[in-house]
C-alpha cells in the first residue's frame, strides 16, 4: 500500500486530503504558484491502491475523466490573475462516476463562484468549463511551457488490458500580437505486447461558451472534424488579439470510433480581451 509520505511527494501542497471508499483509496492535494508573470494553480490526485486504476473526474478544477494507474498520479494546472487563492470544495466522481466526495483545492475567485453553483452542488454531470473568464491580463513575455502523462484506455470494455500512457507537453509562445498554442505527445501501450491501440483513438476540442476564437483557430489551423492519434504527433494553431487577454480553459476530449468519451485533458488558453466590457 502507498504510504502517506509517498503520496505527499508524488502530491505536494497544502491541502492534502484521503479518501478509502471500499476498494478505492486515493489522496487529493493543490498548491499555487505566484512566483511567475501569471499566476499557476494545480491540483493532483494520487491513487493509493496499487491493485487496480482509479477513475475520476474533479469537476471544478478540470480533471475530467482521468484514468490513474496503481500507485500514479495525475495532476492539472490552471491560469489565473487572481493572486487571493482560497480554499473551495468541489465534488469527485470516481470509480464507476456514480461514487462522490467532495474534495477541498486552492482556487481563485472563478472556482469559488463555480463552488456555489446549483450544479455544482448536485455534483454536475459535466466538467465546468463554461464559467466566466477572470480579470483580463497581459500574456507572459516568456510564454509557458507544461508538461504531464495522461492514460487513456483505447477500449472502455476492458480498460486495463488497453491502456495507453500519453507523455504530452503542451504550452503557448507569444509572437506578433498573439500567440501560438502547441501540443505534443508520444504514445506507448502501459503494458507491452497488449491490445492497446492508440490508432482507435481520436482528439477532439471542446472549448467553452463564448470562445469562438479558439475554434475558429482550431478548425481552420488544424481540422474541421477530429484529430487520429498515432504514435506521436501533435498539431499547433495561433490566436491573433490585442494587449490584454482573458484565461480560457479549453477541454480536448479522446473518444473511440463511437465517439465514447475515454478520457479528457483540459489546456489553460486565452481569448482576446473585450474592451467594451
Amino acid at each position: 500500500m502507498t504510504t502517506a509520505s509517498f503520496a505527499d511527494e508524488r502530491c505536494p501542497g497544502k491541502t492534502p486530503q484521503n479518501f478509502k471508499k471500499g476498494a478505492y483509496d486515493f489522496s487529493t492535494n493543490s498548491s499555487v504558484d505566484k512566483n511567475g508573470h501569471i499566476i499557476r494553480y494545480s491540483v493532483c490526485v494520487v491513487n493509493n491502491s496499487q491493485e487496480g486504476w482509479l477513475r475520476i473526474s474533479w469537476f471544478i478544477p478540470l480533471v475530467a475523466d482521468r484514468w490513474v494507474p496503481p500507485g500514479g498520479f495525475t495532476d492539472q494546472v490552471r491560469y489565473s490573475s487572481d493572486r487571493a487563492d482560497r480554499p473551495v470544495l468541489g465534488c469527485i466522481k470516481y470509480g464507476n462516476l456514480e461514487d462522490k466526495v467532495v474534495a477541498q483545492f486552492l482556487g481563485d475567485a472563478k472556482d469559488e463562484q463555480k463552488s456555489g453553483t446549483s450544479n455544482e452542488a448536485s455534483c454536475r454531470q459535466q466538467a465546468g468549463v463554461e464559467a466566466p473568464p477572470t480579470d483580463a491580463i497581459e500574456l507572459p513575455p516568456e510564454g509557458v511551457t507544461e508538461a504531464t502523462r495522461l492514460y487513456i484506455p483505447s477500449d472502455l470494455n476492458d480498460p486495463t488490458n488497453s491502456m495507453l500512457a500519453l507523455d504530452i507537453s503542451y504550452g503557448i509562445k507569444p509572437g506578433g500580437n498573439g500567440y501560438t498554442s502547441y501540443f505534443g505527445y508520444t504514445a506507448n501501450p502501459v503494458v507491452p505486447g497488449s491490445k492497446a491501440n492508440v490508432e482507435e483513438i481520436r482528439l477532439l476540442p471542446k472549448f467553452s461558451a463564448g470562445a469562438d476564437t479558439l475554434y475558429a483557430a482550431f478548425r481552420d489551423q488544424v481540422t474541421k472534424d477530429y484529430l487520429s492519434l498515432g504514435k506521436s504527433g501533435g498539431f499547433q494553431f495561433s490566436v491573433a488579439g490585442s494587449e490584454q487577454w482573458d484565461v480560457q480553459p479549453a477541454l480536448y476530449e479522446f473518444v473511440d470510433k463511437d465517439n465514447n468519451v475515454l478520457s479528457s485533458f483540459s489546456v489553460p488558453l486565452f481569448t482576446p480581451a473585450d474592451r467594451h466590457k
